[in-house]
């Protein structure tokens, strides 16, 4: 087969360099991925994932919430500074990066929430809030129990 060094050249190339984030696809919950040369993870939709110690070691973590703090997600995240041109999709309400330190420009589109853009400085986590997003709160006595 004539094509098959070229394949084979392809794969041992992936393989080498990891898996790489298609910016069509939106990042999988929980797993780090390369996105332009920076590892970059969508997390935060349990409590058990965002008491995960490990997210400490990423420089910058994004977040997302609506006018009562509820998070939000279903977020495209636009990232840009310091040499830096990432975009991601996250179906859960944070972002995680480990971006060199410096100043970046954040603009992160929420499905239903609008779009914002935000100057970030890394290392950092920053509270992206969309005050017109979010459904109603319950009152502490109406909140089910199990």
């Amino acid at each position: 087969m004539r094509f098959a060094p070229k394949v084979a050249f392809l794969l041992a190339g992936l393989a080498a360099t990891g898996v790489a984030y298609a910016q069509s696809d939106s990042l999988p919950d929980g797993k780090s991925m390369d996105v332009n040369g920076i590892q970059t993870m969508c997390t935060g939709v349990t409590s058990d994932a965002r008491m995960n110690p490990e997210w400490k070691d990423y420089s910058l973590r994004l977040e997302f919430a609506g006018h009562g703090g509820q998070y939000l997600g279903d977020e495209t995240v636009n990232v840009t500074g310091n040499g830096q041109n990432l975009s991601v999709h996250c179906g859960g309400p944070w972002v995680l990066m480990m971006l060199p330190p410096g100043t970046y420009r954040v603009a992160a589109n929420v499905a239903d929430a609008g779009e914002k853009t935000v100057t970030v400085h890394v290392p950092g986590h920053v509270v992206v809030r969309f005050p017109d997003a979010g459904g109603a709160i319950a009152p502490t006595g109406q909140i089910a129990s199990e």
